[in-house]
């Protein structure tokens, strides 16, 4: 039977946070850690160690979760009624990630574990909670009404025809930008380390909020100067764990079936924070990360640098394939900052290229002063002349 509860999610235990765990990322307890009592050793597979790591990320699935309220009416059933329902349709995606989104649903909500199956919407509901707790993106069903959701952004469509797979693809797609991968060229250099956050505050007057949405990962709103940045680094590091050791040619669908993200995807948001934004070795830039671990509920975990537990030796510096436009959008905010204030846009002060054309006017128009200043003195050395001329003063004795 269901539970009639309102809010069947309301409460989460430290233990479901772990099987949680073991459904996203496969964990397994290390034999010899007593998960119950470990505070957290030095295993790499530390369990509660882990736990707090993902303190973050598990914040903001009890604060998704919690809120969960079945629409449902009299007889009718909601699709979860435990978090243990969560991680077992999690399961299902995991292993169907090319089975197209409308046979997948009825071929989950047909299964025995549902006495009945829960109304539609609440199907597709469930479907689209799990997704984002897999992949951190928000998605709807086909011909779904559309919600807003943080910053006015909209859920992205899962068509009845696209598998987990296709949809995936589809919303991340891969572009090259020649001017920031091309790690031989001078420009490309320059425009990566010129990327840091520090910079872009100072210069362009950047400021930098959290986002939950993968999707919104470095996007620049131009009229605030506002830059989303995907903060989930320990979510992050559990994806690449997945993938570490996997062949280069890996596909998506195959990193779908180990519950993972496209480990391109993964390693460029990863690095685009810990390496471009927020270089750790930079004190400032540091800093500053520091500062929005607190004032933007930042991850403390950006703060931590791994290397060995999750890329591989090749990785150490990656092309952007998949935020690289980006990269570029806010290297172009970088030398050509948009005015936002009434003051910016009236003198436009920061633009550099106004800030020539300002600076030519200014230097013609003193040049003009110094011009008539110069031809005034001019004619008043002449008038004295003249005078001196018409007046002589007599010098000699009477």
């Amino acid at each position: 039977m269901f539970s009639a509860t309102p809010f069947p999610l309301a409460k989460v235990t430290e233990g479901q946070l772990q099987l949680l765990g073991e459904g996203l990322w496969c964990w397994q307890p290390k034999k010899d850690c007593n998960t119950l009592n470990c505070s957290g050793c030095e295993e790499e597979g530390c369990i509660p160690r882990r736990l707090k790591r993902l303190s973050c990320f598990f914040g903001h699935y009890k604060q998704i979760t919690s809120s969960y309220e079945p629409q449902v009416i009299a007889g009718e059933h909601g699709a979860f009624r435990s978090h243990d329902d969560i991680v077992w349709v999690i399961k299902q995606l995991k292993s169907q990630p090319d089975i197209p989104r409308g046979e997948l649903v009825i071929q989950i909500f047909a299964n025995t574990r549902f006495s009945k199956p829960p109304p539609s919407s609440e199907q597709q509901l469930a479907i689209n909670l799990a997704v984002h707790i897999m992949f951190m993106v928000n998605c709807s069903a086909q011909r779904q009404i559309f919600g807003l959701l943080e910053h006015g952004m909209q859920k992205v469509e899962w068509r009845d025809d696209f598998t987990l797979a296709q949809f995936i693809g589809d919303i991340f797609q891969m572009t090259d930008h020649p001017s920031i991968n091309d790690t031989d060229t001078v420009i490309s250099q320059t425009m990566r380390t010129s990327l840091m956050a520090r910079k872009l505050k100072k210069v362009a007057g950047l400021k930098f909020r959290a986002t939950d949405d993968l999707r919104n990962h470095l996007k620049l709103d131009e009229k605030t100067g506002m830059v989303d940045v995907f903060y989930h680094t320990a979510f992050l590091k559990e994806h690449l764990r997945l993938t570490k050791n996997a062949p280069a040619d890996i596909s998506i669908t195959e990193c779908l079936r180990r519950g993972a993200l496209p480990r391109q995807l993964a390693l460029e948001a990863l690095d685009s924070i810990q390496k471009i934004l927020f270089p750790l070795s930079d004190t400032k830039s540091y800093s500053l990360l520091r500062s929005l671990t607190s004032t933007e509920s930042f991850d403390p975990d950006c703060l931590r640098f791994e290397s060995t537990s999750v890329r591989n030796p090749h990785e150490k510096d990656i092309q952007y394939l998949y935020f690289g436009s980006r990269l570029a959008d806010l290297y172009e905010e970088l030398e050509n900052p948009r005015p936002r204030s009434w003051v910016e846009k009236f003198l436009e002060r920061k633009s550099r290229a106004r800030h020539v054309m300002m600076t030519t006017v200014i230097g013609v128009a003193v040049a003009i002063f110094l011009g008539v200043a110069s031809l005034g003195v001019g004619a008043y050395q002449a008038w004295v002349g003249y005078q001196q001329w018409r007046h002589p003063i007599s010098t000699g004795s009477k």
